[in-house]
């Protein structure tokens, strides 16, 4: 949000506001004491965050209008506007451009991504990072993809079982209106939670913190800013930051929360921004920039509405070629939903209650467990296309099966609903498992728990299905050591797919499943 000029303030109120901002700590933002003329701004800096492959514009469902809104062309429209209003300007990428369109894997070249990046090269980046979603197609490909950006793609706390960078990129130092920017980048620092077991055993992540402070102390000297870009999420740049005190680190340019920061936020005298998600918003930060400081800053997000606005015609041909190229491969109509499909993380949703039941029927299992995280979009009534199903469902996470005793669902079950109430994470959607559940002093207790109707017995050995990404992840989400599989018939989303086939019209799943009194 753009800080609207005040009127004229006295002289003693200038005074004692520059000593209270002193005291407070950071950069004060923009007023008219601390503005000096017209355009007090000697830097721009453009930052988006989560792509996710969302290079189409969407009807804004949170508009009265529904207007269009976002995708590449909308992208780069504005930020030809936007740069004519800056003098000297740099634009940086926060990491997951990867997972959400079948488009982006697509393979060319040997490389499944690989026009999906050539798309992003049009967009002129100075930096970016490699975040969580861009291993998701395994680690050779990653590697290959970054290699095709034409912009520096960093990740400075991967590195390889032999303690070598991964990704040997180097932070840089860029040079915009006489100012010397370094930048410095770093992946998830939650990676492995989200990555794939084997990529776990490959790869190691050094700390962020002891990285930043390294490379910041070698470019702080011969630079002017300094920009640490991250994908950790807004709590994890928060305390990133407060770890960062002294270390000359100006600004973090974070992703990975989805976070729509319309004001950036200030933790002592570093600024952190982030611009949401799926290219919707466009994050612009103005600065003035003296003696090795942010001396004032004007920060907000710019909604990327399509209206009457034109990309450069490179970008409008990439974007039609595309369209047509997934439209061809997944424009295909396979059934009908009759109601409106919303994610919840924090309880059951019909989505969730659907699939695990399709999940569960496919598997022969007495219950399906789906993590909320893996369902990726949301679906409006009417005609389900293959591509509907792929950007709801775009992770190849194949359907497995385990044993337990009665004992350890109703242990599950505590530790999903506890799930609900820490907020940590979203909570597992659950088919033939019913619980109620009650918080006490912030502590989940189970009141009821049955299976099929009948309350758990805890020495009856139930079957369970489940994407095997939340076989790796039993940890976290069901608080077990990962159980011994039983492939269970194909991908989710394959399954998914031939469900809606043969149902044609999808109807309502019963709900009730997981409740709080």
């Amino acid at each position: 949000m753009t800080r609207r000029p005040h009127p004229p303030l006295p002289l003693f109120l200038v005074v004692l506001l520059a000593v209270m901002s002193g005291c407070a700590g950071g950069p004060p933002p923009a007023t008219d004491a601390t503005r000096p003329d017209e355009n007090p701004w000697n830097l721009t800096v453009f930052h988006i965050n989560d792509m996710h492959c969302a290079f189409l514009p969407e009807p804004a469902h949170w508009r009265d209008d529904r207007a269009l809104t976002g995708g590449v062309a909308a992208l780069a429209a504005h930020l030809e506007e936007q740069r004519a209003t800056a003098p000297a300007a740099l634009f940086f990428d926060a990491g997951d451009f990867m997972t959400g369109n079948p488009f982006c894997e697509m393979e060319d070249d040997g490389v499944r991504g690989a026009a999906w990046m050539d798309m992003i090269n049009l967009l002129g980046l100075d930096a970016g990072v490699l975040g969580n979603h861009e291993f998701d197609l395994g680690r050779e490909n990653t590697r290959r993809l970054a290699a095709r950006a034409d912009y520096p793609l960093m990740a400075l706390d991967l590195r390889d079982a032999a303690g070598a960078l991964e990704y040997p990129t180097d932070p840089v130092v860029l040079e915009r209106g006489g100012l010397r920017v370094g930048v410095i980048g770093v992946t998830c620092r939650t990676l492995f939670e989200y990555a794939s077991a084997d990529l776990a055993r490959q790869l190691r992540l050094a700390d962020q913190v002891e990285t930043a402070r390294r490379w910041a102390a070698e470019l702080d000297p011969g630079t002017d800013l300094l920009v640490l870009i991250t994908h950790n999420g807004i709590d994890g740049d928060l305390a990133l930051a407060r770890d960062l005190a002294g270390s000359g680190v100006d600004l973090i340019v974070g992703g990975h929360s989805h976070t729509r920061l319309n004001d950036p936020e200030v933790v002592g005298d570093i600024l952190v921004v982030q611009a949401g998600s799926k290219l919707k918003n466009l994050g612009r930060l103005d600065l003035r920039v003296e003696d090795d400081r942010i001396a004032a800053y004007d920060g907000r997000l710019i909604p990327l509405l399509v209206g009457d606005r034109r990309a450069p015609p490179e970008i409008e041909a990439a974007v039609a070629a595309a369209a047509a190229r997934v439209d061809a491969e997944y424009g295909r109509v396979i059934g009908e939903l009759a109601g409106t499909w919303r994610r919840d993380g924090r309880a059951e949703c019909d989505v969730g209650n659907w699939i695990c039941d399709v999940l569960r029927t496919a598997a022969g299992a007495d219950v399906a467990l789906l993590n909320t995280g893996t369902l990726r979009t949301n679906l409006e009534p009417g005609p389900v296309t293959l591509l509907d199903v792929m950007s709801l469902l775009p992770f190849d996470n194949q359907l497995e099966t385990f044993e337990i005793d009665g004992r350890t669902l109703a242990r599950i079950a505590r530790v999903n609903a506890q799930a609900a109430v820490d907020r940590e994470h979203g909570i597992m959607q659950v088919s033939g498992l019913r619980y109620v559940y009650a918080v006490e002093a912030g502590a989940a207790r189970i009141v009821e728990a049955a299976v099929d109707g009948q309350p758990i017995a805890p020495d009856r050995v139930y079957t369970v299905a489940c994407p095997d990404f939340l076989v790796t992840q039993a940890e976290t989400y069901m608080d077990m050591a990962p159980p011994v599989t039983t492939p269970a018939g194909g991908t989710i989303t394959g399954i998914v797919i031939d469900a809606i086939e043969q149902a044609g019209t999808i109807g309502e799943a019963p709900g009730g499943r997981i409740v709080r009194e």
